[in-house]
């Protein structure tokens, strides 16, 4: 039997890591309740979420619409990171969320 004998720092390493390791695994628990919820959503949920809107629609978990009294742009909003992303055409807006949505897929699929 062999003694091998672990100084401080070895244990300081092993402790961060564990720590990094359990905050990673919070947060992914917090994403998926919070992606969970909103797979529940209806159109009328989101209302509330985004300001006075006439219409809209559900994409991807994302509500968007057209701002057709102003700007005539296309918005989309992003319930789990609370923020908006504007496109100046329906397309550009779905491919951008099509690209933020297979990011976050592959990620957690890893």
């Amino acid at each position: 039997m062999k003694l091998r004998l672990i100084n401080q720092n070895q244990i300081t390493d092993i402790s961060q890591t564990k720590k990094n390791y359990l905050e990673t695994f919070v947060e992914l628990i917090e994403l998926s309740l919070m992606i969970e919820e909103t797979e529940y959503f209806t159109g009328d949920d989101w209302l509330p979420l985004c300001g006075d809107i006439d219409t809209g629609e559900i994409y991807r978990g994302w509500f968007i619409w057209q701002d057709t009294e102003l700007s005539q742009e296309w918005e989309g909003y992003d319930r789990i990171t609370n923020q908006r992303i504007i496109a100046s055409n329906l397309n550009l807006l779905t491919a951008k969320i099509d690209q933020i949505e297979n990011y976050r897929n592959l990620q957690v699929n890893n």
